[in-house]
């Protein structure tokens, strides 16, 4: 008897279905969004309410898409907070630093701004209390462009980057309602 041809028959619905993979590779998944917030655990009622205000409700952003340390459930008893930090920066597109005085005295702050500068493919966004003069935000600050964290045009700024990235349908009326709660 003759030997049966041992290729694969492949279907055009496989075909189809390879294609869009890869082609969606391209694109941020949902589960994939993650920013990073760096900020002083003193200064704890301002940064759950920017995460709250502006990322969550003003976004549209979930929980789970934010990693924040003021967050208790992200870092489990036992666990190295300093591995489960870098591990989180690395993960993420956006790393948000919120600087303040509270955070210029911390050296853990400090460390992860400075981590925060060296991960090759990671937008860092530095925003400023507004007590602090651009000039006082730290010397890896002088060469980057920082804002303040009240000015209202950098964070419709932020907004639309974030929608243009995640494509998010923009609700400026519910962003702006929203940013003006958080200020």
């Amino acid at each position: 008897g003759r030997l049966y041809d041992q290729r694969p028959v492949i279907h055009q619905s496989a075909i189809d279905v390879l294609i869009n993979y890869v082609i969606n590779l391209e694109k941020p998944c949902y589960s994939d969004r993650k920013i990073f917030i760096s900020h002083s655990s003193d200064d704890k009622i301002i940064v759950n309410a920017f995460i709250k205000d502006v990322l969550m409700v003003g976004c549209g952003f979930r929980r789970t898409d934010i990693f924040c340390t003021l967050d208790h459930t992200v870092i489990r008893t036992g666990d190295d907070f300093r591995n489960e930090i870098i591990e989180n920066m690395e993960k993420c597109d956006y790393i948000i630093c919120i600087i303040s005085d509270n955070y210029r005295q911390s050296e853990v702050c400090q460390n992860e701004l400075g981590a925060a500068w060296e991960m090759e493919g990671k937008r860092v966004l530095p925003f400023k209390f507004p007590n602090l003069g651009f000039s006082e935000i730290g010397f890896l600050n002088v060469v980057k462009q920082a804002a303040d964290i009240t000015d209202k045009s950098k964070l419709d700024e932020l907004y639309d980057e974030l929608c243009q990235r995640y494509d998010f349908p923009q609700d400026w009326r519910n962003f702006n309602q929203q940013k003006d709660d958080f200020i």
